[in-house]
């Protein structure tokens, strides 16, 4: 293990969050994340149709699962999730489930679309970012066409060229969009959330110049 990987490791093992999820059996420490978000939002009611995309490891999922057991989650990742109680759980990249699955009614008419999905680090800023919101991107094409007329969006962003220019799109589509940093977001990284809600009826998708 080189210094730099070391350093990590050791960063990684002592982090409060990754503690934290261990002792409370969480899947991943992104778990925190989205609590933190939801317990000020109430995002996760009974009875929400969710659509959890990028989902692996399924941290994201396994807590709207033990929030409430009469919740209906779908999970989808190209990566395989280990099996949770009340999650439907679709390997498929999130473009190929665009274009095979969302013609099943049962992916329609859902209130809560969230992602965590994050592209393969490069370590070059500017691409990194690119990549970034490109999947931003496809989980808002899903999103726009799978919502409920009142439905909400939470959806990993990195900050960075483009990233302006999509969220002034997103506020055309939606009645609130808000940024958030999660406490269990490392200050370091350019990792925001996005969190859209109050879907707009009539909207058109997507639009750059």
């Amino acid at each position: 293990m080189g210094k730099k990987s070391s350093k990590w490791f050791k960063a990684h093992i002592n982090d409060e969050f990754v503690k934290l999820a261990n002792k409370e059996n969480w899947r991943s420490r992104a778990v925190f994340k989205l609590k933190e978000i939801d317990e000020k939002y109430n995002l996760i009611k009974t009875n929400s149709k969710i659509l959890d995309l990028g989902c692996s490891p399924g941290g994201w999922s396994q807590y709207a699962s033990r929030k409430h057991k009469n919740i209906n989650i779908t999970a989808v990742d190209l990566l395989c999730m280990e099996k949770l109680e009340n999650v439907n759980f679709v390997q498929s990249d999130i473009e190929d489930f665009s274009e095979k699955y969302l013609k099943n009614a049962d992916f329609h008419k859902i209130d809560l679309v969230m992602s965590d999905i994050a592209p393969n680090i490069s370590g070059i800023e500017s691409a990194d970012a690119a990549a970034g919101l490109h999947l931003a991107e496809i989980v808002t094409e899903i999103a726009l066409d799978v919502l409920n007329d009142s439905g909400n969006l939470l959806i990993k962003l990195f900050q960075g060229k483009g990233t302006d220019e999509f969220l002034s799109e997103i506020r055309k589509l939606f009645g609130t969009v808000r940024i958030i940093k999660p406490k269990a977001s490392k200050t370091n990284s350019r990792e925001i959330y996005m969190l859209a809600t109050n879907m707009k009826i009539n909207n058109s998708g997507l639009h750059y110049e």
